[in-house]
């Protein structure tokens, strides 16, 4: 019998107030793979993972999340959402809000040993017991995006998804990020999704890209989908990509998507995205 795939889609589709996001995506996610999901703003990546999580159905095609059709409440799939402001002048503690991820917005600790050892266990998975029990606000932005992730492993589960878990973050905080996540996906066995605007602090652990633009999506290997011929072709101009001494990927010829983004998305910060290639670019070139 055949393993059951963690995600299949099978021409997929997916159109909100009338427009189409995106079109005839055909894919599978393998279990204990990870995966990066890139385009710009507005591509349609958060919006998958909303299907996944049953939140935004397919207008046409099928999809399957772990060989079940996808549905609101699934403990095996965990998510974690974009950073939010509120955040960092929180002042409920990393080991509280940890605890939410067992129930919800039951909180309190009482007696529920039960409770207190599945928090216990997902804070030693992620490294955060020495400052789980400071305020939220106290924490660095990697200190709480780790909080997060234990958060989001409460119940082990067996899909990952992560929004943007780089955002905001310095390289040397989005390098302990990824070291986390593949730490998280050999402990665990989970797939992982991630979403990101700069594959190269995550090339390291990816197994496959989605590159969501121009209403498609495209799937495989790094090597087969972010390379000058497979990105010139989705985006039907020019796009070249130079490769640093310290094999960085910067891709040039996306300045005009960068500069307009997706016309029916609702964030604009493709630029932010695009020097911050530039800034990598010029730091390892000096």
């Amino acid at each position: 019998m055949s393993e059951v795939k963690s995600l299949q889609m099978t021409g997929g589709a997916v159109s909100l107030g009338g427009h189409t996001i995106w079109r005839d995506a055909t894919f599978t996610i393998e279990p204990g793979s990870i995966t990066a999901v890139l385009g710009p703003n507005g591509a349609g990546k958060s919006t998958l993972l909303k299907m996944i999580l049953g939140l935004v159905p397919l207008s046409e095609g099928s999809l399957e999340v772990l060989g079940e059709s996808p549905h609101r409440g699934n403990r095996r799939v965990g998510y974690m959402a974009q950073t939010r402001e509120a955040d960092s002048v929180s002042t409920m503690t990393g080991r509280d809000y940890v605890g939410l991820g067992f129930d919800g917005p039951r909180f309190g600790w009482g007696r529920d040993k039960s409770k207190r050892d599945v928090v216990r266990q997902a804070l030693n998975l992620t490294g955060t017991t020495t400052f789980a029990d400071r305020p939220l606000h106290s924490l660095s932005g990697g200190q709480r995006q780790r909080i997060a992730l234990a958060h989001t492993t409460v119940f082990r589960p067996e899909l990952l998804l992560l929004d943007e878990p780089l955002a905001a973050l310095d390289l040397a905080a989005q390098s302990e990020i990824v070291d986390l996540i593949n730490l998280i996906r050999d402990t665990t066995g989970a797939a992982v999704i991630v979403v990101a605007h700069d594959l190269n602090p995550l090339s390291p652990i990816v197994d496959q890209v989605l590159w969501i633009a121009r209403h498609q999506v495209r799937s495989g290997s790094v090597e087969q989908v972010v390379n000058e011929k497979a990105l010139s072709d989705l985006y039907g101009h020019p796009i070249e990509i130079v490769v640093t001494p310290r094999g960085r990927r910067v891709i040039v010829g996306l300045e005009e998507e960068f500069a307009h983004p997706h016309p029916h998305g609702h964030d604009h910060s493709h630029e932010e995205g695009h020097e911050h290639f530039a800034e990598v670019y010029e730091e390892e070139t000096r």
